[in-house]
């Protein structure tokens, strides 16, 4: 389970990310109003890198194969 706090690390160029909030995200279809899909989302703060500061949104499936979840040990 993602919490609000928890740290990343990505898989393929080793950038740092904090979870900021993790949120439900309806996708409607606009030729069938009736069909709702509920996305989970995950909004992160990158901690270092190059766009060291900013915010990035992911979607909860696509997260986990791009980043691991940093430990206390």
């Amino acid at each position: 389970m993602i919490k609000k706090g928890d740290l990343f690390r990505s898989l393929t160029d080793q950038i740092l990310v904090e979870v900021v909030r993790t949120y439900n995200h309806s996708d409607i279809d606009p030729e069938c109003p009736e069909s709702i899909a509920i996305i989970g989302m995950i909004e992160t703060i990158i901690l270092s890198g190059d766009n060291i500061g900013k915010t990035r949104k992911f979607r909860q499936r696509g997260f986990w194969k791009s980043f691991e979840k940093l430990e206390n040990k």
